[in-house]
C-alpha cells in the first residue's frame, strides 16, 4: 500500500473510529467517588469549609454561613499516551495488530481519571495533602470544639463489626460548632480480594454470630451501603474504604482541564516518517485529582 494522502485519511477514520468506540465503552468508577470539576485556567483555588452549612429556623437577623474555610490549590498536569506504527507494516497491508491497539489507547484515555484517583486514594495517608494541610487520611483532623478526629483505622480488617463500628465513627463527626456533620456512608470500596467479605457484609439476611453461640444473626446493616470492587486497588489487598457519596462534594475532586483528545502525525511530510519510518498517533490531556472533604471517607486497614 502506497503512503498517499487518501490512504492515511483512511486509515486514520478507522484508527479514530476504533479509538472512540473503546472510549465510551470503557468502564469507570472515578465518578462514584470525585466531584468532577471543570477548569479553564492552570490551577484552580478552592475554599473548602469545615462543615456543610445547614438551614436554620429564622428568628431575628439572618446568620451569615461564613464559617471557617482552607483555601485548597490544585494544579492542572499534562498527561499523555503515544503509539507509532511501522512505515513498513502500513506498505505492506500489515495492519491487524494496530487495530487493538488503538481501542485500548481509547479505554486507557476514559480511564485516566481512574488511575488518578487510585494514586489519590492510596497516597492519602502520606503525601496526599488536604485542605486543613494534613495527609488526607489522618488520625487528628482538627476541628474544634470536638477536637481532632480521625478517619483513618488502623488494625481494622473487613468484617461486619468493624464495618458497623467506621460507620457509626463516620456519622458522628461533629464540626467546629459542635453539631453532627450528617455524614451517612453509602459507598464501601474494596479491592478484588475483599469483594466476597463485602458482598457477605451488604448483600446478606444473616451473618456469622460473632459470639459462636448461634449459627448466625440478623444482619442489621444489609443495604446499608453500595459496593465499589476497584481491581487496580488490588496491590493493597487488605484495604477498604468507607465513604459517604450523597452530597454535592464528593470525597475527591477530578478537575478537568482538557478532555482526552487523539492527535495523528501522519503526513508524508512529517519528520518522524522521513527520519523514523514511523506514523504517529498520540492521546494527550490535562487535569488532576485532589482531596474534598476529608469527613467524607475513611480508610482501613
Amino acid at each position: 500500500m502506497l503512503i498517499t494522502p487518501a490512504a492515511i485519511a483512511a486509515l486514520q477514520t478507522s484508527f479514530s473510529t476504533q479509538f472512540r468506540a473503546a472510549y465510551g465503552d470503557a468502564a469507570i468508577w472515578h465518578d462514584q467517588l470525585s466531584t468532577v470539576v471543570p477548569s479553564s485556567t492552570r490551577s484552580n483555588t478552592y475554599g473548602w469549609m469545615q462543615r456543610l452549612p445547614q438551614m436554620r429556623q429564622w428568628l431575628g437577623p439572618r446568620v451569615l454561613q461564613n464559617v471557617s474555610s482552607s483555601v485548597y490549590t490544585l494544579t492542572n498536569e499534562p498527561y499523555e499516551l503515544t503509539v507509532a506504527v511501522d512505515r513498513d507494516d502500513f506498505e505492506d497491508s500489515n495492519l491487524g495488530t494496530y487495530a487493538p491497539l488503538m481501542s485500548e489507547m481509547g479505554r486507557q484515555a476514559r480511564k485516566w481519571p481512574d488511575g488518578l484517583c487510585r494514586t489519590a486514594l492510596q497516597a492519602g495517608a502520606t503525601t496526599g495533602i488536604g485542605f486543613d494541610g494534613l495527609s488526607f487520611f489522618n488520625a487528628a483532623h482538627p476541628i474544634d470544639p470536638a477536637g481532632n478526629q480521625s478517619n483513618i483505622f488502623a488494625a481494622t480488617p473487613l468484617t461486619p463489626a468493624n464495618y458497623g463500628d467506621v460507620r457509626e465513627a463516620m456519622m458522628s463527626y461533629t464540626g467546629e460548632d459542635g453539631l453532627p456533620l450528617g455524614v451517612m456512608p453509602d459507598l464501601l470500596i474494596v479491592p478484588p480480594q475483599l469483594e466476597r467479605q463485602a458482598r457477605e457484609i451488604i448483600n446478606s439476611t444473616i451473618i456469622a454470630d460473632p459470639g459462636g453461640v448461634n449459627a448466625g444473626v440478623s444482619n442489621v446493616l444489609q443495604g446499608s451501603a453500595r459496593i465499589l470492587v476497584v481491581p487496580e486497588l488490588a496491590n493493597e489487598p487488605a484495604r477498604w474504604y468507607l465513604a459517604d457519596t450523597s452530597k454535592a462534594i464528593k470525597p475527591l475532586v477530578f478537575q478537568l482541564r482538557k478532555s482526552p483528545e487523539l492527535v495523528a502525525k501522519t503526513s508524508p511530510t512529517e519528520d518522524n516518517l522521513f527520519f523514523d519510518r514511523q506514523l504517529i498517533w498520540g492521546v494527550d490531556a490535562r487535569g488532576s485529582v485532589g482531596y474534598g472533604l476529608w469527613f467524607l471517607m475513611a480508610r482501613c486497614n
